[in-house]
């Protein structure tokens, strides 16, 4: 039986019309092929509500091995992130609206991700790949903080660059890249 990932990305949302994370996305889910591994890719609507149900119904019926969440930020890198901060989410969705979930607590992915991102940095990827410790207080945060507590830290977030700083076909590059590395280090997690 094959392992299984999940792949996401973002839909539309305020000065995003394309949002270069459903782009990468796109990419991604023509050109990832692995012997073994069975990718699922979606693309979520910037909505809190089908996000915490999608997310959550996934790791309950299809166990995947990990996740991996793309968003789109403002940086010109590809941006692991290695945590979820301390919350409470305010910012409305594309519908208006706020969890009504209270402060979630600070939770960090499982991967060893600081040395994931070494590796990479010593690799010619079309786009520079750096740590961070911030996904944000949006749906970016939201989708990786629902993911990490329901699959106990198996996920990962990366913020990837506006289509105007990177082109999609470089920055799927990248991501595969990732998916890769993540793939080699998943057998050292519990």
């Amino acid at each position: 039986m094959a392992s299984r990932v999940l792949i996401t990305g973002f839909g539309p949302f305020a000065n995003h019309p394309v949002n270069a994370s459903s782009e990468t996305l796109k990419i991604v889910s023509k050109e990832l092929v692995l012997k073994g591994i069975e990718f699922d890719f979606q693309e979520l609507r910037v909505v809190y509500e089908s996000t915490k149900e999608f997310i959550s119904k996934y790791w309950e019926t299809k166990t995947p091995l990990f996740c991996v969440h793309l968003g789109v930020y403002t940086e010109k890198f590809v941006s692991v992130e290695c945590q979820c901060n301390e919350t409470e989410y305010s910012l409305k969705d594309v519908e208006e609206k706020i969890p009504g979930d209270g402060k979630w607590p600070f939770i960090r992915s499982a991967f060893p991700l600081k040395e994931i991102v070494q590796i990479l940095s010593e690799q010619s990827l079309p786009v520079p790949v750096r740590l961070s410790e911030d996904a944000g207080q949006y749906l970016c945060q939201y989708s990786f903080h629902n993911s990490l507590r329901n699959g106990k830290g198996k996920s990962v977030f990366i913020h990837v660059p506006k289509l105007e700083d990177s082109p999609a076909k470089n920055t799927a590059a990248v991501v595969i890249a990732i998916i890769k590395e993540l793939l080699n280090s998943s057998s050292t997690l519990d």
